[in-house]
């Protein structure tokens, strides 16, 4: 498969300004959401519903280190 074009948020985690996180990768017609691990999460047909996954998984982790005070 040829490599293709890296976008902005994939330029922020080389530069070390966060850790790796969730990613996209696209397979045939579908994208694949993978958590840092590598570990498949969901499968979506379009890219936009793969983001939507990330955004909510990411609220969510960010609501869960917050705790039940909304503090850190």
């Amino acid at each position: 498969m040829a490599e293709r074009k890296q976008g902005s948020r994939r330029k922020k985690q080389e530069e070390g300004d966060e850790p790796p996180a969730y990613t996209i990768q696209r397979r045939d017609r579908f994208y694949e959401v993978r958590d840092p691990a590598g570990e498949l999460v969901c499968m979506t047909v379009y890219k936009c519903g793969a983001e939507e996954v990330i955004r909510r998984l990411s609220e969510r982790s960010e609501e869960q280190e917050k705790g039940p005070d909304g503090e850190k």
